[in-house]
């Protein structure tokens, strides 16, 4: 029995930034061996990308977690040779350049499929691989819509701040790779897997796009508010904030019992959910008033106790040091040879038979010799390939 879901599944990662690195870093979670193919001596751009610790980028270690480096210059006649020994080992093969990069480098769908027919092969890009526009994420979040619908009503358009775009793409990513090897199991045969990043954001418009189609108009910006629920939003307590979640009119009810105004149940502005949320400007002047007079931590005692949805505002500090998400194992430390001991983000699934594995991400072309070693290169053609710089 395998202890790890993806054990036996080999990844030849082409990627870099976010989107593919995510995405990779995600199956070798689950044991895939995910070898990241990097560019001799610079590697990945978020190598070079602030904050760091002792010389070595966070950024890249939150995303690469669990991977082997192999460094190799894909320009040089040798260091595609090299790659098409290790695709000859692989059952994935994930690339995020801009679209017709891969191509002019030799390594193509076609190309590669031809070659080797099992061959799953993911392509992750801004606008599907059909288009050579590059692209990065608060792009993506400006075209796909989500930046409309979010900020203040009398703001600016706002992006999440998390590069959503890029997260969500890689999410789809991996779904794509794992329907792909499933059926791969049933038929023998590997297909090629096409990522758009604006396909992937518009594919989570459900609830802007239900006002859409139900009224025929854009929605709007509502800050903290929600289109179809109320009171369900931010609210400032008397020490911070905490979010209220009325998601119907049992909650509701319960709500107006815990804030200790039962008359606002028979409100006829407020009675039904469709009234509150037409009301919604009057009813959020009566409830600003009471949230403001209790601090954080009383209103979440009270809430919880009335079982209404309630939570404060996080801040990454404490996202990262929460007993829940340790114990799960969400937020993991790690040893990293040059780090030291950090915290990096594990996979959120867990399964009752298969576990996950949270490792560190690897320096620059750590494991080009056990590589090259196990793809047949002897010690000495190793250091010949240094000397031409191939690798």
């Amino acid at each position: 029995m395998y202890d790890k879901p993806l054990e036996g599944i080999r990844v030849v990662d082409l990627t870099r930034v976010v989107a593919g690195p995510v995405c990779t870093m995600n199956l070798a979670q689950m044991g895939a061996d995910v070898i990241k193919i990097e560019t001799p001596e610079k590697g990945d751009d978020t190598r070079a990308t602030p904050p760091f610790i002792n010389g070595e980028s966070a950024y890249f270690m939150l995303m690469n977690g669990g991977k082997r480096s192999l460094t190799l210059d894909l320009k040089s006649p040798e260091g595609k040779r090299i790659l098409w020994k290790l695709i000859d080992t692989a059952d994935v093969f994930v690339e995020n350049f801009r679209p017709g990069v891969a191509d002019r480098l030799g390594f193509s769908y076609n190309v590669v499929s031809a070659k080797k027919p099992r061959i799953i092969y993911c392509s992750i890009s801004g606008y599907g691989s059909d288009s050579d526009t590059g692209a990065y994420d608060p792009i993506i979040q400006g075209e796909s819509g989500f930046m409309s619908i979010t900020g203040a009503p009398e703001g600016l358009p706002t992006k999440v701040a998390a590069p959503i775009a890029d997260l969500v793409s890689a999410l789809y990513a991996v779904q794509g790779i794992l329907y792909s090897l499933y059926y791969r199991e049933r038929t023998g045969e590997g297909q090629y897997v096409d990522v758009s990043m604006l396909s992937s954001m518009a594919s989570l418009l459900h609830l802007p796009g239900s006002v859409y189609i139900g009224t025929g108009e854009n929605p709007r910006r509502l800050g903290n508010m929600h289109h179809s629920f109320a009171p369900y939003q931010l609210y400032v307590t008397k020490d911070g904030y905490i979010n209220i979640a009325c998601g119907n009119d049992s909650l509701w009810q319960s709500f107006c019992d815990a804030i200790a105004l039962p008359e606002l149940k028979f409100d006829p502005r407020f009675d039904k959910n469709k009234n509150r949320v037409k009301n919604s400007s009057e009813l959020n002047n009566i409830i600003n008033e009471v949230i403001l007079s209790r601090k954080t931590c009383e209103w979440n005692k009270l809430l919880t106790a009335a079982g209404v949805p309630n939570g404060r505002v996080s801040t990454i500090a404490d996202v990262f040091s929460d007993p829940v998400l340790l114990h799960k194992n969400v937020v993991c430390s790690t040893e990293h040879p040059l780090a030291g001991s950090i915290k990096l983000l594990g996979h959120p699934v867990k399964m009752s038979r298969t576990s996950s594995e949270c490792r560190p991400a690897p320096l620059l072309g750590a494991d080009n010799r056990d590589i090259l070693l196990s793809l047949g290169f002897s010690d000495e053609q190793i250091k010949d390939l240094k000397v031409a710089k191939a690798i």
